[in-house]
């Protein structure tokens, strides 16, 4: 969906998704107005780091952000800088140069950060704002500690891996988030974030579809592979899982049966299979994509959406392998079931906000 800014009106929105509404939306920092934040009771202001004020591993601000900074320290609001950064030397160097004081704690969104920030400057949720880029840490932390937020268009430029997930969230959040913009819609903003122009139900059906033959292909490879392939007098699960108990203690302590014990490299096995399948249905079929252009693109993209799902169901499917003690094949069957079920989940957002979204013109 593509960005718009404005005011919120949190009552528009289901109550469900009410801590991940902004107050506001801006195109970018500078954009804020400082007098209606004072004018609003506001007197201190805590800030996110990368793409809210800086570019990620980046150290120079640009102009605007260092003039914008330098109006808000002049009408007398105090500033905080909320990071759960890992490069806390990045940091310090971030804040002598904005000469600023910054607030380092648990991961966002956390509260514990937002509280600390509201001890050190001595103020009260209701005189403090967050700016940030990020729905689900920034503008959730904020609510649930009772501070009012500002959500920032994001700079342009790379993210760190896990950002990317958050982003996915939030591509999905964003479709409930809007009903509660009552702002006009900002018409500069270019087009060309939503997916498919084809219906998401549609989109949904014809996924559904895909996933069936990958479903199929994914839990067939496994069954054959564990119940039927013979190796040796006795079934290649057997021997291999034997195997992998007497040479790790990982698998002979975590494992019951060497059947069991051989499940994770048969998930993965079956499970890469059927990454190729849907890779090639949904990209021709569900998301009508064409040409050669961005393919590569797309199928990275579509892999890193794909491992993590299949990191998922290798976790889901091995943990719940035991399900049923003494049912090896009903238990894998029900560990299959919930495993594909949580991460179709996972696979249809990720590829329709990430893999196959369109570029922006």
């Amino acid at each position: 969906m593509s960005w718009r800014s404005g005011d919120f009106d949190r009552e528009k929105v289901s109550d469900a998704f009410h801590r991940f509404v902004p107050a506001h939306a801006a195109d970018s920092l500078q954009a804020i107005d400082l007098k209606r934040l004072w004018a609003g009771g506001k007197r201190l202001i805590l800030l996110d780091v990368d793409h809210t004020i800086v570019k990620w591993k980046a150290e120079e601000f640009s102009p605007e952000v260092l003039e914008w900074i330098g109006c808000a320290k002049s009408m007398g609001f105090d500033l905080c800088i909320i990071s759960n950064t890992r490069r806390p030397a990045r940091l310090e160097r971030l804040c002598q140069r904005l000469q600023i004081e910054a607030v380092r704690g648990r991961f966002k969104p956390s509260r514990a950060m937002f509280r600390l920030a509201l001890i050190k400057f001595k103020k009260k949720p209701e005189e403090a704002v967050m700016i940030g880029d990020q729905l689900v840490t920034d503008i959730f932390g904020a609510n649930r500690s009772g501070i009012s937020a500002i959500w920032v268009r994001k700079m342009e430029g790379k993210e760190f891996a896990g950002t990317k997930i958050n982003r996915l969230m939030e591509s999905l959040l964003s479709s409930f988030i809007y009903k509660g913009l009552v702002a006009p819609i900002d018409e500069g903003a270019p087009p060309g974030d939503a997916p498919s122009d084809l219906p998401v139900v549609h989109q949904l059906v014809r996924f559904a579809v895909v996933g069936g033959s990958s479903f199929v292909i994914d839990f067939g490879i496994r069954w054959i592979l564990t119940f039927h392939v013979p190796w040796d007098g006795s079934l290649m699960s057997v021997v291999f899982g034997r195997w992998l108990q007497a040479h790790s203690a990982f698998f002979a302590d975590r494992f019951r049966s060497p059947q069991n014990a051989a499940v994770p490299f048969f998930v993965t096995l079956s499970s890469s299979i059927a990454i190729v399948n849907s890779f090639i249905w949904n990209r021709l079929w569900t998301f009508e994509i064409r040409g050669k252009e961005e393919r590569m693109s797309q199928f990275r993209k579509f892999v890193f959406i794909s491992v993590v799902g299949m990191l998922l169901n290798v976790a889901i499917s091995s943990t719940l392998a035991n399900l049923i003690p003494g049912h090896r094949q009903r238990s894998l069957a029900i560990a299959t079931v919930i495993a594909t079920a949580i991460v179709a989940i996972w696979n249809f957002i990720g590829q329709r906000y990430y893999a196959f979204k369109p570029r922006k013109a």
